[in-house]
């Protein structure tokens, strides 16, 4: 062995390269975090719609199957005169802003719909022309840790 020194030093190099990255992982998102992603992207979509009517916010939990994680949903059923064009400017603005499309069946003759995810949700723009109405809803990802307080009474 020629240079011991040298092989040392890389050995020591490598080691202590790899416990740095175990402490350069990010931590998991909370549920907390997740509600607040899907809550606005569900309002913002509703806010940039051609609705009309009063909109109250539906919040229910979503089926999650994991111990000691939970995920919610959240969405609006709300009228407008032109069903439509809510999918398809929602799917513009949104794949915009960087969600990946999931599914786009917005180009459908009957009730169009677009599904979008982000890094902690799924959101959905669901057209029923014919009722004159439009569903925007979502549900977070399973995730642990505390719900916000005003989603603590969701059951």
């Amino acid at each position: 062995m020629r240079h011991p020194l040298l092989l040392a030093f890389v050995a020591m190099a490598i080691g202590a390269g790899g416990c740095g990255m175990e402490g350069g992982e990010k931590p998991e998102p909370s549920i907390s975090q997740a509600i607040y992603e899907l809550t606005r992207a569900v309002d913002e979509t509703l806010r940039k719609s051609d609705v009309q009517g009063d909109a109250v916010g539906q919040r229910r939990p979503w089926p999650c199957g994991r111990e000691g994680r939970r995920a919610m949903s959240y969405g609006y059923d709300v009228g407008s005169k032109n069903a439509e064009a809510v999918v398809k400017n929602a799917l513009a603005y949104w794949t915009a802003r960087g969600l990946r499309v999931v599914d786009d069946s917005s180009d459908r003759s009957m009730n169009p719909s677009v599904t979008l995810a982000g890094n902690l949700f799924e959101l959905g723009i669901y057209a029923f022309p014919e009722r004159g109405q439009v569903w925007i809803a979502g549900n977070t990802v399973c995730l642990a840790g505390e719900v916000p307080e005003d989603w603590r009474d969701v059951r």
